[in-house]
């Protein structure tokens, strides 16, 4: 998702689960006290997690886990996240409880967020086992793996496929990236 606006004041993690965190048409996420309304993505980046989502979804019939797209939450020490997919092995409610898996496709107003305080808050999260960052303008991922000491790993091909063992699955390049359009550089 797309971060839109922020809330102008600091509020309460117990006020924000009481006033935001309900079945909403905007989701709002939970950072350090403020509150960001969560915009639409583009075209590119919607494809991309739906890819990602359905790729997943369906290898994991026969799995304890569920792939889950966007309108799960995350809580990761005493801030909220929705990110594009996540993986849960113990699914309640309409917030993740065990996630192992979380994947985010980057945008422009996510980004620094994505990779920093996301990354951050992520590693926190006792079974979570790998984070996997997806740009949406070329064809390029970062995987992040507890087992790796959350050092990152890039795959830049579409023939290179991301090995994700905390579920015993696999994502290629080219299948997440599948029908997506990028924009061509253009110079001067």
């Amino acid at each position: 998702m797309n971060a839109l606006t922020q809330t102008p004041s600091q509020i309460s993690e117990a006020d924000y689960l009481a006033r935001y965190a309900q079945e909403s048409d905007t989701r709002y996420e939970y950072i350090n006290g403020e509150i960001w309304a969560m915009a639409g993505a583009s075209r590119n980046h919607n494809i991309i997690a739906g890819n990602a989502y359905a790729a997943l979804h369906s290898q994991l019939k026969n799995h304890p886990c569920q792939a889950f797209i966007s309108d799960w939450r995350v809580q990761a020490q005493h801030n909220y996240y929705y990110p594009d997919v996540v993986i849960d092995c113990q699914a309640q409610g309409s917030q993740a409880s065990q996630p192992v898996l979380i994947i985010e496709v980057l945008s422009d107003s996510t980004r620094q967020t994505d990779l920093t305080l996301k990354l951050h808050d992520y590693r926190q999260i006792p079974s979570l086992q790998e984070y996997i960052v997806l740009e949406q303008n070329f064809m390029a991922a970062l995987a992040y793996r507890r087992s790796d000491g959350w050092k990152a790993t890039s795959y830049t091909q579409a023939s290179d496929t991301i090995s994700l063992a905390s579920i015993g699955c696999t994502l290629s390049l080219a299948e997440i990236y599948a029908r997506v359009e990028f924009e061509e550089k253009r110079a001067g």
